[in-house]
């Protein structure tokens, strides 16, 4: 009889890629959920089986997940949805149905910090809806991560310092906040899903390796660019707002971000778990602004994408 696999959503975005690159190094059979052959032809190379289609589409995710050990789960990304909110509850729903049909016994769940919160975070929130659907899964054993914000979201204010000599974001210049490496969020994952050491439903937040202000990151992220100077400019909320829409976003997804941003800045995403071993990870953001951030400002290949 052929090895289960593990089936990996996600799989052409930063966290999934990295998961099913490290279990294929190990030996693993690995199936790698994506909506286009081309995107994941460098995993297939190396080993992966193939699902192309729709998260939305539960019969898909059931073929998906059929004959599979263990899962990871995640909701990608949808800029351009309409209705975000309603996309993520697709998705959710989608998920739900089909893991109720397989014969799965684990999952690592993709969340965030901060969902513990039901309302006041935007996506975040949502993802607190997506938690709470899966947790009726009761034959299913769940570790939930909550990690904290993505280092790799300063790779969008790339365009902003090239174009205006400044960096910027809704958030409050003395907000203080963990920060985390997306390729730490995976290598958690995935040495959680070779171990399968989890029963029931489990919940941790990952915390990178400390908390910044803004103030603090923009003088990390300029020191690695040789601008030690960078300036960083809280944006009011409207203004971000359109800058996100101009930037080909919806006005659904726009909102979603900008309500992120006024929770976070309301303390609303503050950790409900005590920084530890378990929740602490090993990259600063000094190290992802010199091997990430300052290859992407001048041009230079990096893991980013």
């Amino acid at each position: 009889m052929p090895t289960p696999p593990f089936v990996i959503s996600g799989a052409t975005g930063n966290i999934g890629k990295a998961i099913a690159q490290t279990l294929l190094a190990r030996g693993v059979p690995v199936r790698v959920i994506g909506r286009t052959q081309d995107k994941l032809a460098a995993l297939v190379a190396k080993g992966a089986e193939a699902a192309i289609g729709s998260l939305e589409d539960a019969a898909f995710l059931t073929t998906a997940l059929a004959g599979a050990k263990a899962a990871f789960v995640m909701i990608p990304p949808n800029l351009n949805t309409p209705d975000f909110a309603a996309y993520r509850a697709r998705v959710t729903e989608a998920f739900a149905t089909a893991l109720a049909k397989s014969p799965i016994t684990h999952a690592v769940l993709l969340s965030s910090i901060g969902a513990h919160q039901p309302k006041g975070l935007g996506p975040i929130s949502q993802l607190h809806q997506h938690e709470l659907r899966l947790s009726q899964l009761s034959r299913l054993h769940q570790l939930v991560l909550r990690p904290a914000y993505f280092m790799e979201n300063h790779l969008q204010g790339l365009m902003l310092i090239k174009g205006m000599g400044i960096y910027g974001s809704p958030a409050k210049p003395d907000l203080v906040f963990a920060q985390i490496a997306t390729q730490d969020i995976a290598a958690v994952a995935s040495q959680r899903l070779l171990a399968l050491d989890f029963t029931g439903r489990n919940t941790l937040e990952l915390l990178g390796a400390r908390d910044y202000t803004m103030l603090e990151t923009t003088k990390i992220l300029g020191t690695a660019i040789g601008k030690p100077t960078l300036p960083y400019v809280p944006f009011p909320y409207a203004d971000a707002r359109g800058a996100l829409i101009s930037m080909g976003i919806s006005a659904s997804v726009a909102d979603g971000f900008i309500e992120m941003y006024q929770g976070f800045n309301d303390g609303l995403a503050a950790p409900v778990q005590p920084r530890s071993a378990a929740t602490t990870t090993p990259t600063t953001l000094e190290q992802f602004a010199t091997t990430v951030f300052a290859p992407a400002f001048t041009g230079g290949k990096t893991a980013h994408g």
